[in-house]
């Protein structure tokens, strides 16, 4: 009862800490479990498209591939892996641990490019002052023309990788762009390639000026002084604390091979006892695939909780 309860308190402060990062991922939860109730009664689902331009910005902000067949393949793969997972495991686990180790294999694909997403958001956000002074610069330069300084920023701009291949995406959409709505649509896209609300701001002014010619230097200008501030601020309140994360990353994994070594070398328990006893047993099995699962979740809230954005 008590190790019960204790798993529910875990499983809830996960769930609070990752929210934000991880919304994605319990609403696609939520989306397969309301899918499987729906087609128990028959009804019919109107919300498939919701999940699939999640997915489908997802994949074109981490790997340039934002188009429908790509998200099909996507799904494809996830199938694959979870059916493969459950081949596997077979009978070598309880069912319940199958079917998590299943699930968990499936949006593992998703939850690693959810991962690499943030990753560029915030590499993306410490590059604002480069972006903003590099932007502002080229729009004067072609006399107020946003869409000329923002293809000029996108070749020219150096020291900054990430904005420079979201900006470079930008442009190229701005290109083949013939309506309003598509323009809205791609710096919807470009705010969420970032996803501070400096980035939303600069969204706003871009669509000012691409849509309506209104001239935004000054606001431009002002927008930058105030990141440059909050630049000072976060570097004056950073701390420096990587023991967890070293802790996780390499300690962990050691201290589990040199459990092996010392059972192999000093209890004589034989390479081939050990990995019949791992392997081949539900026990061995059930314990390492529920210390994988955990191991990963752990590793990547750490990583996310350590690493914080640029913004306002």
């Amino acid at each position: 009862m008590i190790a019960a309860f204790l798993v529910i308190l875990l499983l809830t402060g996960i769930f609070v800490l990752t929210y934000d990062w991880m919304e994605d991922v319990y609403k696609a939860l939520g989306f397969l479990f309301k899918a499987l109730i729906d087609s128990f009664k028959g009804v019919e689902l109107t919300d498939r498209s919701e999940l699939w331009e999640r997915v489908r910005v997802v994949l074109g902000i981490t790997l340039n591939m934002g188009t429908d067949r790509a998200v099909r393949l996507f799904f494809a793969v996830s199938g694959m892996l979870s059916v493969a997972c459950m081949v596997v495991l077979g009978s070598r686990v309880s069912f319940w641990m199958n079917a998590i180790a299943s699930v968990m294999m499936f949006f593992a694909p998703y939850m690693i490019l959810r991962f690499r997403m943030e990753r560029i958001r915030i590499r993306s956000s410490l590059e604002g002052e480069i972006l903003l002074s590099e932007l502002t610069e080229n729009y004067k330069i072609y006399y107020y023309n946003m869409k000329e300084g923002i293809d000029r920023t996108a070749l020219t701009i150096e020291d900054a990788p990430d904005s420079k291949r979201i900006l470079q995406n930008l442009s190229l959409g701005l290109q083949r762009a013939g309506s309003e709505r598509s323009i809205t649509r791609l710096l919807e896209e470009f705010a969420l390639s970032i996803n501070t609300s400096w980035a939303g701001t600069l969204k706003n002014l871009m669509y000012f000026s691409l849509v309506h010619g209104i001239r935004v230097d000054e606001a431009l200008e002002d927008l930058s002084a105030t990141l440059r501030r909050a630049r000072e601020v976060k570097e004056f309140a950073r701390r420096e604390n990587n023991e967890s994360r070293l802790m996780l990353k390499y300690m962990i994994p050691l201290g589990y091979g040199l459990t092996i070594l010392a059972g192999v070398r000093y209890f004589g328990l034989g390479w081939e006892k050990f990995w019949h006893y791992q392997f081949q047993t539900e026990a061995g099995m059930t314990w390492i695939t529920a210390s994988l699962i955990v191991y990963a979740i752990s590793y990547m809230v750490n990583l996310y909780l350590s690493e914080s954005k640029l913004d306002l």
